[in-house]
């Protein structure tokens, strides 16, 4: 628990999705104005009536810890909520009669390390659903081992229908549960379980708690009236088949916290065939299955509530399979094989938090420049957004801008959702959203290279600045004078990373510097605009000043491969190999998968100029596959040079051999190179 402790603890908080923020903002509202919102006030959208804030006690305890100690106060928040709930599950799975049975704790120990695996992604949100997912196993543990604790339910219950509201059917569904085991026996004239029988009135008390909101009535429709269609875009929202379950990755380098979910998923199916066959399946571990089985077709998310809802069946189940067993497991074995889940464990939630990002906030998913930019040099209004980033956008832009809308689901009707996704791809849609509520800023994803083209004749966009997120576009007829300041007119947000500057003609290059030098003054943190400064700075040769940005970006986005990337090629430049080296091979660990081409090629050009041509040839031949159509001249000439200065004559003779079929006419000084080298190594003695 320590280890996973400190796992949890070092993770920042990361834009997974943009929730946090406007939960942070809601709160904020909450505690100004003493009321809950009843509308979306930070939208310019017409006021649907949707709205039941049945979040609010989340968004005020975020808001209030927020405030007295930022993101490291909400790191801690989410880490214990995370810890209690594993401890909770494991005691859950122990019992006060399991002592001195090293089975039962090496089936337990191995089912809680199980779901640490499983739930780990979710709890890593800081949404309202951390708080159920402690709930529910809170109502586990004091029901079935801790009666005595019971008039802690009622209060529980409260807190819990207050956090999060819209799950009080799974509340309903736990206390039914256990009642339906209470009153069926009663009814039926058998013995009654000792322990429902003292909490029967305190999980009575604790169904009344789904009325005491400040939404009361108006709380109970809302779980069973989604909006139209949004699980088709969500994807948390997806319906999802029981044949998903099925996929289990067992292989190093495998997705293993998904598969401890599926597998628990699995393992819960066979552990009620089995109770039910050894004739122990209890009546309310029935119910509660067949409530989450219910749930589970009807999105990816529901799946941790069905395995926190059927813990139970897990406890039940271990108890029955350690009485199986022909003898006891001796100590040491148990120790050993704890020893190896909880390094298992480990190792999987390592993998899966990958490289250490900056803490306690990663900047890297959120549009931070475009928001500092607004907020600094304009004049305030309505901003037409993508709805995605829209938590973030209202919570840095509320009350000065007014956004389209965020992805508070229950929040906005499905005609708003839909136009939000498709008037960035639809000139028609796009023309009607601006005809309609006239906003000046229109924020888009910084990718889109072909906005303006879709957009031709509609308005007169300009583009005046971006991050690593948006691109914001002002309507030059609105804003003249913002436009005339900061219009971006020879750099393309979406394609300034990729441009050649070595081969851009010296005058366009110093244009686009001095624009980058105006987002850069706004936003010194932007992953794109520090990497295209230093990647101009190399074309012109100063390396020194590259290398500061490069650090930036080390120091910035520690987790990414480009600032190590940038300070590699600043130090090969100044022949610096082995510094090159070390940043290189840093660069490698951090790169996705489609990124590690550019770097592996950095890396056979260090190795080369520090004459290790067989680590060189090695590195090419990790990522390229000469066979493939993909490789091109220059791989294959690259690959070829490589193996014959490591001695690998016959590889280097077909791959250079196979390079030449593939030569184009403007590689003339290369192709008789190679056809040099060619006649030299069928020379004898060669």
């Amino acid at each position: 628990m320590f280890g996973l402790a400190i796992l949890v603890m070092r993770f920042p908080i990361v834009a997974m999705d943009f929730d946090l923020w406007y939960h942070l903002l809601g709160g904020t509202y909450i505690l100004s104005h003493q009321a809950l919102p009843t509308q979306a006030f930070f939208s310019y959208l017409p006021d649907s009536g949707r709205w039941v804030d049945y979040y609010w006690l989340f968004q005020v305890i975020v808001t209030l810890l927020y405030k007295a100690g930022g993101y490291v106060a909400l790191i801690i928040l989410r880490s214990l909520l995370y810890l209690v709930t594993i401890i909770m599950i494991w005691l859950c799975l122990r019992s006060d009669e399991d002592n001195g049975d090293n089975g039962v704790f090496l089936f337990a120990l191995a089912m809680t390390c199980a779901y640490a695996m499983a739930i780990l992604p979710r709890d890593l949100m800081l949404r309202p659903h951390v708080f159920t997912y402690l709930f529910i196993v809170f109502f586990h543990n004091v029901i079935n081992d801790r009666p005595r604790w019971g008039w802690s339910l009622p209060v529980a219950a409260l807190v819990w229908t207050n956090v999060h509201g819209v799950e009080y059917p799974v509340l309903l569904l736990t206390c039914g549960a256990y009642l339906a085991e209470y009153f069926l026996p009663k009814f039926l004239r058998r013995p009654v379980p000792e322990n429902l029988k003292r909490l029967r009135w305190p999980i009575i008390v604790s169904l009344y708690a789904v009325l005491a909101t400040p939404a009361g009535v108006g709380l109970l429709p809302k779980p069973f009236a989604p909006p139209l269609f949004h699980e088709r875009v969500i994807s948390e929202l997806n319906p999802q088949s029981f044949g998903a379950f099925f996929s289990l990755s067992l292989y190093p380098g495998g997705n293993w916290l998904e598969t401890a979910t599926n597998g628990l998923v699995l393992f819960v199916a066979i552990a009620v065939l089995a109770l039910a066959w050894s004739r122990r399946l209890r009546l309310s571990r029935m119910v509660l299955f067949a409530g989450g089985l219910f749930l589970l077709p009807q999105s990816r998310r529901f799946t941790y509530e069905f395995l926190l809802l059927c813990l139970p069946i897990v406890a039940d189940v271990l108890r029955l399979v350690a009485g199986w067993r022909p003898r006891p497991i001796p100590w040491k074995a148990a120790l050993a094989a704890g020893l190896v889940m909880v390094a298992a464990t480990l190792w999987s939630v390592s993998e899966f938090l990958g490289n250490q990002a900056r803490y306690p906030l990663d900047l890297a998913r959120l549009p931070v420049g475009t928001c500092d930019f607004l907020l600094r040099q304009g004049p305030g209004g309505k901003v037409l957004n993508v709805s995605n980033p829209g938590g973030y956008l209202e919570w840095r832009l509320y009350p000065k801008y007014l956004i389209y809308m965020d992805m508070q689901t229950m929040l906005f009707p499905s005609y708003d959702l839909f136009t939000s996704i498709n008037m960035f791809a639809d000139k028609q849609v796009f023309k009607r959203t601006l005809d309609r509520y006239g906003p000046g800023l229109v924020l888009t994803d910084v990718r889109d290279k072909d906005f303006l083209k879709r957009m031709e004749g509609v308005a007169e966009l300009v583009p005046v600045f971006f991050d690593d997120v948006l691109t914001l576009y002002a309507d030059a007829k609105a804003y003249p004078d913002l436009v005339a300041r900061w219009r971006l007119q020879d750099l393309d947000p979406a394609s300034c990373v990729t441009e050649d500057y070595e081969a851009m003609e010296d005058a366009k290059r110093e244009r686009m510097l001095a624009e980058c030098r105006r987002v850069h003054d706004v936003y010194p943190d932007g992953l794109m605009v520090n990497t295209v400064m230093a990647k101009i700075a190399l074309a012109r040769g100063r390396t020194q000043e590259a290398m500061g940005y490069a650090s930036r970006l080390m120091e910035v986005y520690p987790d990414r491969y480009m600032g190590f990337a940038l300070a590699g090629l600043a130090a090969f430049k100044e022949e610096r190999y082995e510094a090159a080296l070390t940043y290189n091979k840093d660069a490698l660990a951090r790169a996705m998968p489609s990124e590690r081409v550019l770097v592996v090629r950095n890396l056979y050009a260090t190795y080369a100029r520090l004459k290790n041509f067989d680590q060189a040839y090695k590195t090419l031949d990790s990522v390229i596959n000469p066979m493939l159509p993909t490789a091109t001249f220059a791989d294959l000439s690259d690959m070829g040079m490589a193996a014959v200065a490591a001695g690998k004559t016959r590889e280097g003779r077909l791959l250079l051999s196979m390079a030449l079929a593939k030569a184009p006419e403007a590689e003339a000084a290369k192709v008789k190179e190679i056809e040099e080298l060619l006649a030299m190594m069928e020379q004898p003695g060669e």
